[in-house]
């Protein structure tokens, strides 16, 4: 793994999906993605997201960079996910393609 800080582009990015799941705004949470990303997370499976992670994202939560790995031509940043309740944590992927989402796993 890669500790150097990612660029702005990608800690806004993934600002974005968390501020979209938390308020359950799925047309905020496409704005960042490329077509792939668009086309593959339906509505139905962001709202199934949102509706398990939003009220604990709206009570506070914080993330730790773990770093960045390589996968074929795309880098995928990796975060930990803890919130203000202290129930479990999460780690979150995101697979950027250019500046734009082409992916995001959060387990």
């Amino acid at each position: 793994m890669n500790p150097t800080a990612p660029s702005q582009n990608v800690i806004d990015c993934l600002q974005v999906i968390l501020d979209a799941t938390a308020s359950k705004n799925y047309e905020l949470f496409t704005t960042v993605g490329d077509e792939g990303y668009k086309a593959s997370i339906t509505q139905q499976m962001f709202d199934d997201v949102s509706e398990q992670l939003a009220s604990r994202l709206q009570k506070g939560y914080s993330i730790n960079y773990f770093g960045e790995i390589k996968q074929g031509n795309c880098p995928i940043y990796l975060w930990k996910l803890s919130f203000e309740d202290g129930g479990d944590e999460f780690v979150a992927h995101m697979t950027m393609n250019g500046d734009k989402v082409a992916g995001i796993f959060i387990e």
